[in-house]
């Protein structure tokens, strides 16, 4: 309804001069300046900076988690605060009682995503990083930082009776990790890879007899028990430039590292090998339940979390930094280089299914004798797996796709080749499918798209902040 008034006595004049209004806006400005709307604009001044704060925070947290977002809905975490759609923990069984993981190297691009998984799983996790490849901290799992793998007494504490926390799983993934650097400083990769790595076995050998020695006597359910499976990461780097007659590589291809990082990564799996040796060994004379081990020689990982700062970043992240800034994106050749691109979710997961496969599960044995680990029923035992999605791509391609999904004006440049690099490198999956389950869940084009989007959240949060 209209309410209509007149400002002046003359009738004459009391159209032209009329105020026109609606009753609702009458009644608004008389409950306005009554008390009770004085104290509604109190309210909402104290209270609307409080909404725009939550807000903030809202979208922070969306923005740490949008590296998860697919078509499919969220999973909430049973710990932590990563929700994951399904295929992001596709066949990841959930945690049963009294499982605990210690991962080294877990604030990492790779060991992040890793320590996510498990807790969204129920595991409980302890961290043991010296925050040299990444400050990923998660406040869900426990921290050993800053701490050396090289150090021994950087290694956890062994437990005494006291202690209701113990460690049922290993994922070892620390590492000095670029090849380029390790052929100006190769003293660094034997220290940590091999030598780290080394003491990394030592540590569980030992951690095994402790608990043999101090927990047997007296055994319950909740009574320490030896480490069942340590799982650690190796390369594709040890393959070297192969010979194309063996692509897609599998598994028995022969070592052809050329890089003192492929080195220690190869003598690392040497290490693992023989672990297994001793254990079995150990085991008939310590009553011990010996220790298995399983290496996975990942191919060319990429995903959310890959600092793009770092010169010895994935090829990925450095291509979406340049595409982001429209900064031109340099290839060293003709860019029809071929590479098996996997992306950091699924590497996760194969590492997860890999630590926790049983023994009594099926698998294809005949894969197994390659590793000359006696199989025996009670045996621990080793094994190697390529982790990849079995399809390639041109670095051309690549870079294409980076400018398309950034709707980048970057330009694509070559510059001439470099000295060492690999021309061509596919993999066989067959391996690690039949060997634990594990098949990419996330295709190349999708994977870069997820990469992306975060790519362009982190940017914007830069920008804000």
């Amino acid at each position: 309804p209209l309410e209509i008034s007149s400002n002046d006595d003359d009738d004459d004049d009391k159209w032209k001069n009329m105020d026109v209004r609606s009753s609702g806006e009458s009644s608004i400005n008389n409950f306005l300046t009554s008390r009770r709307g004085l104290l509604l604009k109190v309210a909402v001044l104290i209270f609307l900076p409080l909404v725009m704060l939550f807000r903030q925070v809202s979208n922070n947290s969306v923005r740490h988690h949008i590296e998860n977002n697919n078509n499919g809905d969220l999973v909430p975490p049973v710990f932590g605060t990563a929700h994951l759609s399904p295929d992001e923990f596709l066949d990841v069984r959930l945690a049963h009682p009294h499982e605990s993981i210690l991962i080294t190297g877990g604030l990492g691009f790779i060991g992040s995503h890793v320590v996510d998984l498990l807790l969204h799983r129920g595991f409980n996790v302890t961290i043991l990083d010296d925050e040299s490849n990444g400050h990923n901290h998660n406040p869900s799992a426990r921290e050993l930082v800053p701490n050396d793998i090289t150090v021994r007494g950087d290694l956890p504490p062994f437990l005494t009776a006291k202690d209701s926390y113990y460690y049922t799983h290993v994922i070892h993934l620390a590492a000095a990790i670029s090849v380029a650097e390790s052929m100006n400083n190769p003293e660094k990769y034997e220290l940590v890879n091999f030598e780290g790595s080394q003491e990394v076995l030592r540590w569980i050998h030992d951690y095994n007899r402790h608990v043999a020695s101090h927990f047997s006597e007296n055994p319950n359910v909740d009574s320490p028990k030896s480490i069942k499976k340590v799982v650690a990461a190796s390369s594709a780097a040890i393959y070297g430039d192969p010979d194309p007659s063996l692509l897609p590589l599998e598994e028995s291809a022969p070592y052809g590292g050329l890089s003192p990082y492929a080195d220690t990564k190869y003598r690392m799996e040497t290490l693992m090998r023989q672990f297994v040796r001793d254990e079995n060994e150990y085991a008939s004379d310590d009553a011990v339940s010996p220790t298995s081990a399983v290496a996975l020689r990942f191919f060319n990982v990429y995903g959310p979390r890959q600092d793009p700062k770092n010169p010895y970043s994935g090829v990925i992240s450095l291509f979406l930094e340049m595409a982001l800034g429209n900064k031109d994106i340099t290839i060293l050749g003709d860019g029809e280089m071929t590479r098996d691109f996997v992306y950091v979710k699924d590497v996760a997961r194969a590492i997860v299914l890999a630590l926790l496969q049983e023994e009594d599960e099926e698998v294809d044995t005949s894969f197994k004798e390659m590793n000359e680990v006696d199989n025996g029923e009670e045996n621990a035992t080793f094994d190697v797996y390529n982790v990849c999605t079995g399809k390639t791509i041109t670095i051309n391609t690549l870079a294409e796709q980076v400018t398309q999904s950034m709707e980048s004006n970057s330009q694509i440049i070559h510059l001439d080749p470099r000295e060492g690099d690999i021309r061509d490198s596919s993999c066989n999956p067959n391996g690690v499918k039949n060997g634990i389950g594990f098949v990419a869940a996330v295709s190349q084009e999708v994977g870069l798209e997820k990469t992306a989007t975060w790519f362009r959240a982190e940017e914007g949060s830069l920008r804000k902040g």
